[in-house]
């Protein structure tokens, strides 16, 4: 009986939170950072979506892997601008800098360019994952 209470209190607790932390990290990670600042200034996106598009990340939907000057992230999103709205499917790799290897926006192939974070990456090891 004691091991089934345990199991309920990872299941219900421990394991939620996690969840919802991992979630709230990756977005403060550099390579969502810097994909944000690309989907901003990104002309082709603002043609389909409008101004300001809005990306908001999918529950479920990242892949962050960082070690030292090299990594890889995936991320899923929802794209809302004021003229439209759409789904954002962005592969990126970290060659010293974050460059955008594949960009869709619901289905559609989007001209990608490296680009650089304007903040300092501290240079931390991080897995995080979720799919």
């Amino acid at each position: 009986m004691k091991i089934l209470k345990w199991a309920a209190i990872l299941l219900l607790v421990v394991f939620p939170l996690a969840a919802v932390s991992g979630y709230f990290i990756v977005l403060r990670t550099d390579a969502y950072q810097a994909l944000g600042e690309f989907v901003k200034s990104s002309s082709e996106i603002r043609e389909r979506v409008g101004d300001r598009p809005n990306m908001r990340l999918h529950f479920f939907g990242y892949s962050v892997r960082v070690s030292g000057p090299g990594g890889s992230a995936e991320f899923s999103a929802s794209l809302e601008g004021s003229n439209g709205s759409g789904e954002l499917y962005a592969k990126l790799v970290k060659r010293g800098d974050w460059q955008i290897e594949s960009l869709s926006l619901d289905g559609q192939q989007i001209q990608t360019a490296t680009i650089k974070p304007s903040f300092p990456c501290s240079g931390q090891s991080e897995d995080l994952h979720r799919r």
